[in-house]
């Protein structure tokens, strides 16, 4: 199982291993430098200059004394430096940096002027960050902020152990400054600050290095923030269509959406939610859009919302209904406040509630806790800053509590969309996206996403059971299942246009999400 951790956690990981599991301090640092070094080796190929391993006073430093000592077993060589006086090392760091010394390392204390790093610098190959780890909770000294400007100006490539120095392993903050790291080594598990603030950008690519500990007893115990979502979670989240389905047991979908100029956003819904799964996918609008559209679809239907009987024609066309949309480009007037007040709060079938929909209870959160059916609310930052009340940049100082705080006072299962999209329960559980896609950050890729929750969740019949626990649950687990398709089509497309080019972090438009979207459920 991979989970997120805080610092705190994580420090009561290796507490709990250490003493009552009784796996030696000294052991978990050699596993974890052993590891680190098996993945540098990787990166540095045939490099003909050494790695420089900055090595810190702390554990983090005792990790990069065994990743340069494993480095050189492997025919690489490695320069170590160390951020502080050798006398200051204490402990298990200690311990691998005698050891070090004794096998005729030359294990350097940085100077204040730093010219023997820079020279050091000039002649590598490759850096390993290993000054700090994931106890950092004060912005960098002096020397250690000039230290990562030399770093950077160096132009080398970068793998940090842990967390990038200078990254509050938490929050994703950095203190001050911070490693710009090319890959990061993570142990044992991923850190909450890794997937969140500032520490994604930081961060590069992750991976992580296991400890050699079996997890199980040890999670039980310390607990952690947050679960990741796992391919086989999703394939027994998705439904599977019965030998006679027809379209309508297939489930029909209605996505309430589009307005003067966002009428591409309620198209990409509806047809995301038809190659998602939906048998037949009906958008519901005002009747200027919904003439406009007639033109340009061929699979999805129109309905007309009538403005002078806006409740009863609303009503109709939620009739015989699996699963809803509301709010892609519905826009913010009264009449679109009544159409969201009345499916939100009064339809009692599964709904997904997203973009314009949640500006309309912005600031009034609880409002949402008495909705009859199963809601899943999908908002960006922006959105979810709205519908509680926040500051975004305190929203995004922590990620984690501000989807746990929504999904609590609005009793639904929140998708706060992000580099690495969480998905929140109203219990206080949450799983998180395992990977960050640069790919969707594009316009309409929210209203793909909104179009295949939809379509799962109609292909989930349960859902319309009285018990609202059992509901609740269902939506929580198809809500993960469909932000891990988005992010599989994305990463389809990169691989189908890596045959004709490089591949790109950019270029993808949100149709050719749509367009995936079969391929990705089969990959499952």
């Amino acid at each position: 199982m991979t989970v997120a951790m805080t610092a705190a956690q994580m420090r009561a990981y290796d507490r709990h291993a250490i003493d009552v599991c009784g796996v030696p301090g000294i052991v978990l640092m050699e596993n974890a430098g052993r590891g680190a070094a098996e993945r540098i080796a990787e990166r540095m190929g045939d490099a003909r200059g050494p790695a420089l391993v900055l090595c810190g006073k702390g554990n983090n430093g005792g990790d990069g004394f065994v990743v340069a000592r494993h480095l050189e077993t492997r025919g690489l060589a490695a320069e170590v430096f160390l951020l502080g006086r050798r006398d200051d090392v204490a402990g298990d760091a200690r311990t691998n940096l005698d050891a070090l010394v004794r096998l005729g390392f030359e294990v350097r204390e940085i100077e204040d002027d730093l010219a023997e790093v820079e020279a050091a610098l000039a002649r590598s190959s490759l850096v390993v960050d290993a000054l700090f780890g994931t106890g950092l909770s004060r912005p960098l000294d002096a020397r250690a902020t000039e230290l990562v400007h030399r770093i950077h100006a160096s132009l080398r490539p970068v793998v940090a152990l842990d967390v990038p120095s200078g990254i509050d392993a938490t929050t994703g903050e950095v203190l001050g400054v911070a490693v710009h790291a090319t890959e990061t080594l993570t142990f044992a598990h991923l850190k909450t600050g890794l997937l969140q603030g500032e520490g994604v950008r930081h961060a590069g690519h992750v991976r992580l290095v296991g400890l050699g500990i079996p997890d199980g007893e040890v999670l039980d115990a310390v607990g952690c923030e947050a679960e990741a979502i796992e391919p086989d979670d999703v394939l027994a989240a998705r439904g599977f269509r019965a030998p006679d389905a027809h379209k309508y047991r297939a489930g029909s979908v209605l996505v309430v959406a589009g307005s003067a100029g966002k009428s591409g956003a309620a198209l990409l819904a509806a047809t995301a939610a038809l190659r998602g799964g939906a048998g037949l996918a009906t958008v519901a609008t005002w009747p200027e859009i919904a003439a406009s559209l007639d033109g340009r679809v061929l699979e999805v239907m129109t309905y007309a919302l009538d403005r002078e009987k806006l409740t009863d024609s609303l009503d109709r066309a939620l009739e015989r209904r699996a699963a809803v949309c509301v709010g892609p480009g519905l826009g913010l007037d009264s009449a679109a406040r009544e159409v969201t007040e009345r499916i939100v709060l009064g339809y009692r079938g599964p709904a997904v509630v997203d973009a314009d929909a949640l500006t309309h209870f912005a600031g009034r959160p609880t409002a949402l806790a008495g909705a009859p059916g199963p809601r899943v609310l999908t908002p960006h930052a922006g959105e979810l800053a709205r519908l509680l009340g926040e500051p975004v940049s305190e929203l995004e100082r922590d990620r984690f509590g501000a989807a746990r705080r929504a999904a609590k006072a609005t009793g639904a299962v929140v998708v706060f969309k992000g580099p690495h999209t969480l998905v929140a329960h109203p219990d206080g559980r949450l799983r998180y996206l395992d990977g960050a896609e640069p790919l969707l950050a594009t316009a309409g890729s929210g209203d793909v996403l909104a179009g295949v929750v939809l379509a799962l969740l109609a292909a989930r019949g349960e859902l319309r059971a009285e018990d609202d626990a059992a509901r609740t649950e269902i939506a929580f687990e198809v809500a993960c299942a469909a932000v891990h398709v988005h992010l599989r089509a994305a990463r389809l497309w990169r691989e189908r246009t890596a045959i004709e080019m490089r591949p790109l972090e950019r270029g993808l438009v949100a149709s050719d999400l749509v367009a995936e979207l079969p391929r990705a459920l089969a990959s499952l």
